[in-house]
Protein backbone atom coordinates (compact mmCIF):
# COMPACT_ATOMS: atom_id res chain seq x y z
CA UNK A 1 0.00 0.00 0.00
CA UNK A 2 1.04 3.01 -0.95
CA UNK A 3 2.27 5.48 2.11
CA UNK A 4 0.48 8.99 2.45
CA UNK A 5 2.80 11.94 1.47
CA UNK A 6 3.08 15.20 3.53
CA UNK A 7 5.78 17.89 2.78
CA UNK A 8 8.62 18.21 5.98
CA UNK A 9 7.33 21.83 6.13
CA UNK A 10 3.96 20.45 6.87
CA UNK A 11 4.30 17.73 9.09
CA UNK A 12 7.18 20.50 11.17
CA UNK A 13 4.80 23.35 11.14
CA UNK A 14 0.90 24.20 11.02
CA UNK A 15 -0.46 26.66 8.73
CA UNK A 16 -2.44 29.52 10.85
CA UNK A 17 -6.25 29.18 10.46
CA UNK A 18 -8.70 31.93 9.71
CA UNK A 19 -12.71 31.46 9.38
CA UNK A 20 -14.93 31.30 6.82
CA UNK A 21 -16.20 34.36 5.06
CA UNK A 22 -20.06 33.79 6.15
CA UNK A 23 -21.23 37.00 4.95
CA UNK A 24 -21.10 39.33 1.64
CA UNK A 25 -18.52 42.16 1.44
CA UNK A 26 -17.63 44.94 -0.20
CA UNK A 27 -13.26 45.88 -0.10
CA UNK A 28 -11.01 47.37 -2.38
CA UNK A 29 -8.59 44.78 -2.96
CA UNK A 30 -9.56 40.82 -2.64
CA UNK A 31 -7.13 38.47 -3.28
CA UNK A 32 -7.57 34.86 -4.27
CA UNK A 33 -4.86 32.45 -3.00
CA UNK A 34 -3.00 32.18 0.32
CA UNK A 35 0.35 30.90 -1.03
CA UNK A 36 3.70 32.91 -0.81
CA UNK A 37 2.15 35.38 -3.67
CA UNK A 38 -1.24 36.03 -2.04
CA UNK A 39 -0.03 36.63 1.64
CA UNK A 40 2.83 38.79 0.10
CA UNK A 41 0.20 41.06 -1.91
CA UNK A 42 -2.02 41.53 1.27
CA UNK A 43 1.09 41.94 3.48
CA UNK A 44 2.42 44.99 1.19
CA UNK A 45 -1.16 46.56 0.36
CA UNK A 46 -1.97 46.14 4.25
CA UNK A 47 1.33 48.00 5.01
CA UNK A 48 0.47 50.66 2.73
CA UNK A 49 -2.62 51.33 4.17
CA UNK A 50 -4.87 49.66 1.54
CA UNK A 51 -8.05 47.70 2.60
CA UNK A 52 -7.51 44.41 1.74
CA UNK A 53 -9.00 41.26 1.79
CA UNK A 54 -7.49 37.33 0.71
CA UNK A 55 -9.76 34.33 0.76
CA UNK A 56 -8.62 30.56 0.08
CA UNK A 57 -10.21 27.96 -0.47
CA UNK A 58 -7.94 25.19 2.11
CA UNK A 59 -5.81 26.50 4.32
CA UNK A 60 -2.44 28.79 3.71
CA UNK A 61 0.35 27.24 2.04
CA UNK A 62 -1.83 24.42 1.17
CA UNK A 63 -0.60 24.34 -2.58
CA UNK A 64 3.27 24.61 -3.88
CA UNK A 65 4.33 27.37 -1.46
CA UNK A 66 3.77 24.19 1.72
CA UNK A 67 5.62 21.52 -0.85
CA UNK A 68 8.69 23.46 -2.23
CA UNK A 69 12.36 23.20 -1.51
CA UNK A 70 12.01 26.79 0.56
CA UNK A 71 14.80 27.93 -1.81
CA UNK A 72 15.27 32.18 -1.90
CA UNK A 73 17.82 32.56 -5.02
CA UNK A 74 17.86 34.83 -7.90
CA UNK A 75 19.80 32.28 -9.37
CA UNK A 76 17.02 29.78 -11.73
CA UNK A 77 19.31 27.16 -13.79
CA UNK A 78 21.07 29.16 -16.07
CA UNK A 79 19.38 31.45 -17.13
CA UNK A 80 20.91 35.12 -17.96
CA UNK A 81 22.70 34.41 -20.88
CA UNK A 82 19.86 33.35 -22.35
CA UNK A 83 17.84 36.33 -21.57
CA UNK A 84 20.89 38.47 -22.64
CA UNK A 85 21.22 36.47 -25.47
CA UNK A 86 16.93 37.23 -26.14
CA UNK A 87 16.16 40.60 -24.50
CA UNK A 88 20.07 42.42 -24.10
CA UNK A 89 21.93 43.12 -20.99
CA UNK A 90 19.29 45.78 -19.76
CA UNK A 91 16.67 43.64 -19.56
CA UNK A 92 18.65 41.06 -18.04
CA UNK A 93 19.79 42.72 -15.31
CA UNK A 94 16.70 44.03 -14.46
CA UNK A 95 15.50 40.50 -13.97
CA UNK A 96 18.58 39.77 -11.96
CA UNK A 97 17.95 43.61 -9.32
CA UNK A 98 13.92 42.33 -9.20
CA UNK A 99 14.74 39.06 -8.02
CA UNK A 100 17.17 40.59 -5.58
CA UNK A 101 14.83 42.93 -4.34
CA UNK A 102 12.53 40.08 -3.45
CA UNK A 103 15.23 37.95 -1.99
CA UNK A 104 16.09 40.74 0.59
CA UNK A 105 12.79 41.66 0.54
CA UNK A 106 12.21 38.29 2.38
CA UNK A 107 15.39 39.12 4.68
CA UNK A 108 14.70 42.30 5.73
CA UNK A 109 10.82 40.83 6.54
CA UNK A 110 11.86 38.06 8.91
CA UNK A 111 14.13 40.49 10.95
CA UNK A 112 11.64 43.16 11.22
CA UNK A 113 8.87 40.84 11.98
CA UNK A 114 11.37 38.41 14.27
CA UNK A 115 10.06 35.47 11.89
CA UNK A 116 11.08 32.46 13.45
CA UNK A 117 11.61 30.31 9.99
CA UNK A 118 15.35 29.72 10.03
CA UNK A 119 16.27 31.90 7.24
CA UNK A 120 19.69 31.43 6.86
CA UNK A 121 22.04 33.18 4.05
CA UNK A 122 24.15 30.40 2.05
CA UNK A 123 25.37 29.85 -1.35
CA UNK A 124 23.04 28.64 -4.30
CA UNK A 125 25.35 26.42 -6.89
CA UNK A 126 24.01 25.01 -10.44
CA UNK A 127 25.99 22.16 -10.98
CA UNK A 128 26.80 20.04 -14.97
CA UNK A 129 27.20 16.30 -14.76
CA UNK A 130 28.89 17.01 -18.49
CA UNK A 131 31.53 19.23 -20.08
CA UNK A 132 28.87 20.11 -22.51
CA UNK A 133 27.25 21.33 -19.61
CA UNK A 134 30.18 22.94 -17.87
CA UNK A 135 30.88 24.92 -21.31
CA UNK A 136 27.49 26.85 -21.00
CA UNK A 137 28.56 27.42 -16.74
CA UNK A 138 31.29 29.32 -18.52
CA UNK A 139 28.98 31.33 -20.25
CA UNK A 140 26.67 32.05 -18.20
CA UNK A 141 29.63 32.82 -15.59
CA UNK A 142 30.58 35.66 -18.38
CA UNK A 143 27.13 36.86 -18.35
CA UNK A 144 26.34 37.09 -14.99
CA UNK A 145 29.93 38.83 -14.26
CA UNK A 146 28.80 41.33 -16.62
CA UNK A 147 25.68 42.22 -14.90
CA UNK A 148 27.55 42.82 -11.63
CA UNK A 149 26.77 39.57 -10.17
CA UNK A 150 29.99 37.91 -8.52
CA UNK A 151 29.55 34.36 -10.14
CA UNK A 152 31.77 31.37 -8.67
CA UNK A 153 33.32 29.15 -11.25
CA UNK A 154 34.22 25.94 -9.49
CA UNK A 155 35.94 22.84 -11.26
CA UNK A 156 36.04 19.38 -10.32
CA UNK A 157 34.23 20.19 -6.55
CA UNK A 158 33.19 16.43 -5.84
CA UNK A 159 30.34 17.09 -4.79
CA UNK A 160 27.60 15.92 -5.82
CA UNK A 161 29.68 13.22 -7.14
CA UNK A 162 28.95 13.40 -10.54
CA UNK A 163 29.76 16.75 -10.47
CA UNK A 164 32.12 18.43 -13.50
CA UNK A 165 31.97 21.99 -12.20
CA UNK A 166 29.64 24.27 -10.85
CA UNK A 167 28.47 28.35 -10.77
CA UNK A 168 28.29 29.42 -7.33
CA UNK A 169 26.10 32.94 -6.08
CA UNK A 170 26.96 34.37 -3.00
CA UNK A 171 24.13 35.43 -0.25
CA UNK A 172 21.14 33.91 -1.21
CA UNK A 173 19.03 31.95 1.42
CA UNK A 174 17.10 29.28 2.56
CA UNK A 175 14.24 29.14 5.09
CA UNK A 176 10.89 27.74 6.22
CA UNK A 177 8.17 28.34 3.63
CA UNK A 178 5.14 27.52 6.11
CA UNK A 179 6.72 29.25 9.49
CA UNK A 180 7.54 32.37 6.74
CA UNK A 181 4.05 32.70 5.10
CA UNK A 182 2.37 32.62 8.76
CA UNK A 183 4.66 35.28 10.22
CA UNK A 184 3.41 37.38 7.25
CA UNK A 185 0.18 36.45 7.69
CA UNK A 186 0.11 37.60 11.27
CA UNK A 187 1.61 41.05 10.53
CA UNK A 188 -1.30 41.41 7.96
CA UNK A 189 -3.96 40.83 10.05
CA UNK A 190 -2.38 43.04 12.60
CA UNK A 191 -2.05 46.07 9.89
CA UNK A 192 -5.65 45.63 8.80
CA UNK A 193 -6.06 43.06 6.12
CA UNK A 194 -8.51 40.01 6.95
CA UNK A 195 -7.63 36.75 5.60
CA UNK A 196 -10.78 33.80 5.05
CA UNK A 197 -10.02 30.13 4.43
CA UNK A 198 -12.17 27.42 3.26
CA UNK A 199 -13.56 30.05 0.83
CA UNK A 200 -13.46 29.52 -2.84
CA UNK A 201 -14.25 31.70 -5.32
CA UNK A 202 -16.85 29.83 -7.67
CA UNK A 203 -17.39 32.58 -10.27
CA UNK A 204 -15.60 35.60 -10.95
CA UNK A 205 -17.90 38.48 -12.75
CA UNK A 206 -16.42 41.43 -14.35
CA UNK A 207 -18.11 44.89 -15.20
CA UNK A 208 -15.76 47.04 -15.85
CA UNK A 209 -15.78 49.16 -13.07
CA UNK A 210 -15.41 46.19 -9.94
CA UNK A 211 -15.32 42.32 -9.88
CA UNK A 212 -17.83 40.37 -7.69
CA UNK A 213 -16.44 37.03 -6.72
CA UNK A 214 -19.11 34.63 -5.54
CA UNK A 215 -18.14 31.78 -3.14
CA UNK A 216 -18.83 28.58 -2.28
CA UNK A 217 -20.06 29.56 1.02
CA UNK A 218 -23.01 31.08 -0.60
CA UNK A 219 -21.57 34.79 -0.16
CA UNK A 220 -19.84 37.06 -2.36
CA UNK A 221 -16.78 39.81 -2.54
CA UNK A 222 -17.16 42.83 -4.25
CA UNK A 223 -13.71 44.40 -5.14
CA UNK A 224 -12.49 47.02 -6.73
CA UNK A 225 -8.51 45.06 -7.44
CA UNK A 226 -8.94 41.45 -7.92
CA UNK A 227 -5.35 39.57 -7.76
CA UNK A 228 -5.44 35.99 -8.66
CA UNK A 229 -2.74 34.48 -6.93
CA UNK A 230 -4.11 30.71 -7.36
CA UNK A 231 -1.01 29.13 -8.83
CA UNK A 232 -2.75 28.60 -11.99
CA UNK A 233 -5.39 31.19 -12.65
CA UNK A 234 -8.85 31.01 -11.71
CA UNK A 235 -10.03 33.23 -13.99
CA UNK A 236 -8.79 34.07 -17.87
CA UNK A 237 -9.68 36.94 -18.74
CA UNK A 238 -9.04 35.88 -23.04
CA UNK A 239 -5.48 35.86 -22.19
CA UNK A 240 -5.31 31.88 -23.06
CA UNK A 241 -3.62 30.23 -19.83
CA UNK A 242 -3.63 27.18 -21.45
CA UNK A 243 -1.45 27.78 -24.34
CA UNK A 244 0.91 29.96 -22.09
CA UNK A 245 1.97 27.55 -19.27
CA UNK A 246 2.81 23.79 -18.75
CA UNK A 247 2.50 21.94 -15.77
CA UNK A 248 5.46 20.04 -14.53
CA UNK A 249 5.55 18.01 -10.70
CA UNK A 250 8.52 17.18 -8.96
CA UNK A 251 9.03 15.19 -5.67
CA UNK A 252 10.64 15.65 -2.76
CA UNK A 253 11.97 13.88 0.64
CA UNK A 254 13.42 15.16 3.77
CA UNK A 255 15.99 12.89 5.43
CA UNK A 256 18.13 12.40 8.35
CA UNK A 257 21.80 11.80 6.73
CA UNK A 258 24.32 9.54 8.11
CA UNK A 259 27.12 11.69 7.69
CA UNK A 260 27.86 15.92 6.54
CA UNK A 261 27.83 17.14 3.51
CA UNK A 262 29.24 21.03 2.66
CA UNK A 263 27.29 23.82 2.61
CA UNK A 264 24.90 25.15 0.27
CA UNK A 265 22.05 24.91 -1.75
CA UNK A 266 22.70 22.95 -5.52
CA UNK A 267 20.84 21.69 -8.31
CA UNK A 268 21.84 19.96 -11.33
CA UNK A 269 21.39 22.08 -14.84
CA UNK A 270 20.22 18.92 -16.37
CA UNK A 271 17.64 15.82 -15.74
CA UNK A 272 17.55 13.82 -14.03
CA UNK A 273 16.50 17.12 -11.68
CA UNK A 274 18.03 16.66 -8.30
CA UNK A 275 17.73 19.95 -6.13
CA UNK A 276 19.79 19.69 -2.69
CA UNK A 277 19.72 21.77 0.52
CA UNK A 278 20.27 21.84 4.07
CA UNK A 279 17.82 22.37 7.29
CA UNK A 280 18.16 23.30 10.49
CA UNK A 281 15.82 21.70 13.03
CA UNK A 282 16.19 21.72 16.33
CA UNK A 283 20.11 21.98 16.22
CA UNK A 284 19.80 18.61 13.41
CA UNK A 285 20.67 18.63 9.43
CA UNK A 286 18.03 17.60 8.06
CA UNK A 287 19.13 16.97 4.18
CA UNK A 288 16.35 17.89 1.66
CA UNK A 289 16.49 16.68 -1.98
CA UNK A 290 13.59 17.17 -4.84
CA UNK A 291 13.58 16.04 -8.56
CA UNK A 292 12.01 13.32 -10.62
CA UNK A 293 10.49 16.06 -12.85
CA UNK A 294 7.90 15.13 -15.43
CA UNK A 295 4.88 16.85 -17.37
CA UNK A 296 1.92 16.51 -14.74
CA UNK A 297 -0.01 13.51 -15.64
CA UNK A 298 3.02 11.35 -17.39
CA UNK A 299 5.18 9.69 -15.36
CA UNK A 300 3.36 9.99 -12.33
CA UNK A 301 1.61 5.96 -12.32
CA UNK A 302 4.50 4.90 -9.75
CA UNK A 303 5.17 7.58 -7.50
CA UNK A 304 6.94 5.27 -5.26
CA UNK A 305 9.62 4.67 -7.97
CA UNK A 306 10.19 8.53 -7.78
CA UNK A 307 10.40 8.45 -4.75
CA UNK A 308 13.10 5.29 -4.49
CA UNK A 309 15.12 7.28 -6.77
CA UNK A 310 15.57 10.44 -4.82
CA UNK A 311 16.79 8.41 -1.68
CA UNK A 312 19.51 6.16 -3.85
CA UNK A 313 20.50 9.63 -4.60
CA UNK A 314 20.45 10.76 -0.80
CA UNK A 315 21.95 7.50 0.13
CA UNK A 316 24.92 8.42 -2.49
CA UNK A 317 25.28 11.96 -1.48
CA UNK A 318 25.70 11.65 2.71
CA UNK A 319 24.00 8.46 3.99
CA UNK A 320 20.18 7.78 5.06
CA UNK A 321 19.51 6.98 9.13
CA UNK A 322 15.93 7.41 7.74
CA UNK A 323 13.62 9.35 5.44
CA UNK A 324 10.98 11.09 7.42
CA UNK A 325 8.91 12.87 4.86
CA UNK A 326 8.25 12.58 1.42
CA UNK A 327 5.81 14.28 -1.10
CA UNK A 328 5.17 15.80 -4.75
CA UNK A 329 4.44 19.50 -5.31
CA UNK A 330 3.29 21.27 -8.60
CA UNK A 331 4.58 23.96 -10.37
CA UNK A 332 3.84 26.12 -13.79
CA UNK A 333 6.23 26.72 -16.20
CA UNK A 334 6.33 29.49 -19.07
CA UNK A 335 7.84 29.66 -22.84
CA UNK A 336 10.55 31.80 -21.82
CA UNK A 337 11.21 31.57 -17.98
CA UNK A 338 10.14 34.77 -17.09
CA UNK A 339 6.61 34.76 -15.06
CA UNK A 340 3.75 36.57 -15.75
CA UNK A 341 2.74 39.31 -12.85
CA UNK A 342 0.76 41.84 -13.85
CA UNK A 343 -2.70 43.12 -15.15
CA UNK A 344 -4.64 40.83 -17.45
CA UNK A 345 -4.89 43.83 -19.72
CA UNK A 346 -3.55 46.90 -19.92
CA UNK A 347 -6.38 49.11 -18.32
CA UNK A 348 -7.74 46.22 -15.83
CA UNK A 349 -8.00 46.00 -12.28
CA UNK A 350 -7.91 42.32 -12.21
CA UNK A 351 -4.08 40.93 -11.74
CA UNK A 352 -2.39 37.73 -12.21
CA UNK A 353 0.84 36.07 -10.90
CA UNK A 354 2.06 32.88 -12.49
CA UNK A 355 4.63 30.68 -13.93
CA UNK A 356 7.37 31.45 -11.69
CA UNK A 357 9.24 27.99 -13.09
CA UNK A 358 9.80 26.56 -10.03
CA UNK A 359 11.38 29.84 -8.38
CA UNK A 360 8.23 30.79 -6.75
CA UNK A 361 9.66 31.85 -3.28
CA UNK A 362 11.20 34.73 -4.61
CA UNK A 363 9.23 34.76 -7.52
CA UNK A 364 5.89 35.23 -5.44
CA UNK A 365 7.27 37.57 -3.04
CA UNK A 366 7.94 39.76 -6.02
CA UNK A 367 4.45 39.22 -7.26
CA UNK A 368 3.27 40.06 -3.90
CA UNK A 369 5.59 44.01 -3.99
CA UNK A 370 4.85 44.87 -7.71
CA UNK A 371 1.24 44.17 -7.74
CA UNK A 372 0.80 46.68 -4.39
CA UNK A 373 2.66 49.23 -6.12
CA UNK A 374 0.46 48.34 -8.63
CA UNK A 375 -2.86 48.63 -7.27
CA UNK A 376 -1.71 52.05 -4.56
CA UNK A 377 0.45 54.12 -7.05
CA UNK A 378 -0.10 52.11 -10.60
CA UNK A 379 3.20 51.70 -11.45
CA UNK A 380 5.84 49.63 -10.79
CA UNK A 381 9.95 49.62 -12.41
CA UNK A 382 9.41 45.86 -13.56
CA UNK A 383 5.97 46.04 -14.88
CA UNK A 384 6.82 45.75 -18.23
CA UNK A 385 9.46 43.03 -17.64
CA UNK A 386 7.19 40.61 -16.13
CA UNK A 387 3.81 41.83 -18.19
CA UNK A 388 1.13 39.42 -19.82
CA UNK A 389 1.32 41.19 -23.35
CA UNK A 390 5.14 41.15 -23.24
CA UNK A 391 5.88 41.39 -27.12
CA UNK A 392 8.02 37.75 -27.33
CA UNK A 393 5.37 35.60 -24.88
CA UNK A 394 4.72 33.23 -27.51
CA UNK A 395 7.93 33.34 -30.08
CA UNK A 396 8.45 30.16 -29.33
CA UNK A 397 4.80 28.39 -29.01
CA UNK A 398 6.41 25.08 -29.77
CA UNK A 399 8.07 25.00 -25.89
CA UNK A 400 3.82 24.69 -24.62
CA UNK A 401 2.90 22.23 -27.30
CA UNK A 402 6.31 19.95 -26.76
CA UNK A 403 6.27 19.69 -23.22
CA UNK A 404 2.20 18.30 -23.23
CA UNK A 405 2.48 16.32 -25.99
CA UNK A 406 0.04 17.73 -28.08
CA UNK A 407 -2.58 18.31 -25.82
CA UNK A 408 -2.29 22.14 -25.68
CA UNK A 409 -2.43 22.07 -29.67
CA UNK A 410 -5.42 20.21 -29.52
CA UNK A 411 -7.43 21.99 -27.52
CA UNK A 412 -6.15 25.25 -29.10
CA UNK A 413 -7.40 23.30 -32.31
CA UNK A 414 -11.03 23.24 -31.15
CA UNK A 415 -11.58 26.48 -30.61
CA UNK A 416 -11.17 27.00 -34.29
CA UNK A 417 -14.80 26.79 -36.31
CA UNK A 418 -12.77 24.98 -39.62
CA UNK A 419 -15.06 26.55 -41.97
CA UNK A 420 -14.00 25.97 -46.01
CA UNK A 421 -12.67 29.57 -45.70
CA UNK A 422 -9.72 28.04 -43.48
CA UNK A 423 -9.88 24.62 -46.09
CA UNK A 424 -9.27 26.67 -49.13
CA UNK A 425 -6.92 29.37 -47.28
CA UNK A 426 -3.64 29.85 -49.99
CA UNK A 427 -0.35 30.44 -49.06
CA UNK A 428 0.64 34.24 -48.24
CA UNK A 429 -3.67 34.69 -47.59
CA UNK A 430 -5.05 35.64 -44.05
CA UNK A 431 -8.60 36.12 -43.36
CA UNK A 432 -10.72 37.30 -40.24
CA UNK A 433 -12.04 33.68 -38.38
CA UNK A 434 -13.99 32.65 -35.44
CA UNK A 435 -11.98 31.22 -32.44
CA UNK A 436 -13.56 30.69 -29.39
CA UNK A 437 -16.51 32.34 -30.48
CA UNK A 438 -14.42 35.63 -31.45
CA UNK A 439 -13.21 37.08 -34.01
CA UNK A 440 -9.22 36.29 -35.11
CA UNK A 441 -7.04 36.79 -37.68
CA UNK A 442 -5.22 33.62 -39.21
CA UNK A 443 -2.53 33.62 -41.88
CA UNK A 444 -0.86 30.83 -43.86
CA UNK A 445 2.67 32.22 -44.70
CA UNK A 446 4.65 30.72 -48.30
CA UNK A 447 6.15 27.36 -46.06
CA UNK A 448 2.60 26.24 -44.30
CA UNK A 449 3.03 27.82 -41.42
CA UNK A 450 -0.04 28.99 -39.70
CA UNK A 451 -0.41 31.84 -37.01
CA UNK A 452 -3.81 33.00 -35.73
CA UNK A 453 -3.91 36.65 -33.67
CA UNK A 454 -6.02 38.73 -32.17
CA UNK A 455 -6.77 41.13 -34.22
CA UNK A 456 -8.48 43.74 -32.42
CA UNK A 457 -5.96 47.06 -32.23
CA UNK A 458 -3.95 46.98 -29.14
CA UNK A 459 -4.30 50.99 -29.82
CA UNK A 460 -7.96 51.30 -29.16
CA UNK A 461 -9.27 47.21 -30.23
CA UNK A 462 -10.09 48.88 -33.46
CA UNK A 463 -10.71 45.31 -35.79
CA UNK A 464 -8.03 44.85 -38.01
CA UNK A 465 -7.72 43.87 -42.06
CA UNK A 466 -5.53 41.75 -43.93
CA UNK A 467 -2.91 43.47 -45.95
CA UNK A 468 -1.96 41.11 -48.81
CA UNK A 469 0.84 43.11 -50.59
CA UNK A 470 2.91 43.59 -47.00
CA UNK A 471 1.63 40.22 -45.02
CA UNK A 472 0.28 42.38 -42.09
CA UNK A 473 -2.93 43.42 -40.40
CA UNK A 474 -3.52 47.06 -40.74
CA UNK A 475 -5.69 49.47 -38.77
CA UNK A 476 -8.35 51.15 -40.62
CA UNK A 477 -8.80 53.82 -37.72
CA UNK A 478 -5.12 55.36 -36.60
CA UNK A 479 -3.04 53.21 -38.88
CA UNK A 480 -1.43 50.60 -36.77
CA UNK A 481 0.53 47.92 -38.76
CA UNK A 482 1.03 44.38 -37.12
CA UNK A 483 3.36 41.26 -38.82
CA UNK A 484 0.63 38.57 -40.18
CA UNK A 485 3.57 36.13 -39.07
CA UNK A 486 3.90 36.86 -35.19
CA UNK A 487 1.61 40.08 -34.57
CA UNK A 488 4.86 42.31 -33.86
CA UNK A 489 4.26 45.59 -34.03
CA UNK A 490 5.46 47.61 -37.49
CA UNK A 491 4.13 51.54 -37.28
CA UNK A 492 1.82 53.52 -35.44
CA UNK A 493 0.64 54.39 -32.32
CA UNK A 494 -0.08 50.64 -30.92
CA UNK A 495 2.56 49.95 -28.28
CA UNK A 496 2.04 46.78 -28.20
CA UNK A 497 2.38 43.59 -30.27
CA UNK A 498 -0.97 41.39 -31.01
CA UNK A 499 -1.52 38.64 -29.30
CA UNK A 500 -0.46 35.29 -30.49
CA UNK A 501 -3.54 32.57 -30.34
CA UNK A 502 -1.78 29.31 -32.51
CA UNK A 503 0.92 28.85 -34.45
CA UNK A 504 1.33 25.67 -36.01
CA UNK A 505 2.03 23.67 -39.45
CA UNK A 506 -1.50 24.14 -41.97
CA UNK A 507 -1.73 20.31 -42.20
CA UNK A 508 -2.01 20.15 -38.36
CA UNK A 509 -5.17 21.77 -38.19
CA UNK A 510 -6.84 18.97 -40.04
CA UNK A 511 -5.18 15.97 -38.28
Amino acid sequence: MTEPTISYWHQTEQPLTYPSLIESITTETLIIGGGITGVSAAYCLAEKGAQVTLIEADSLCSGTTGNTTGKTTIQHGLLYHSIKSKHGKDFARLYAKSQTDALYFIKDTVEKLSIPCGFTMNTSYVYARTEKEFEAMETEHETVSSLGIDGLLIRHPGFPKDNRGMLGFQNQGVFHPIRYVNGLAVASVANGASIYCGTKAVKIEHDGDSVTVLCNTGVSVKAKHLIIATGYPVYDGMKFFFTRLYPRRDYGIAVIPEKEWPEGSYVAESDPVRSVRTHMENGQRILIVVGETHVTGRGDENTEAHFDELIKFARELAGVKQVIAKWSAQDYMTPDKIPYIGRISDQSDLFVASGFNKWGMTGGTLAGMMLSDLIVTGKNPYEELYSLSRSDILSSPGTVLKEVGGFTLELIKSKLEKTDGIRNLTKGEGKVILFGGDKAGIYRDENDNITVLDIACTHLSTELNFNRAERSWDCPAHGGRFSAMDGTRLEGPPKQPLKIYLQCKYSDLFE
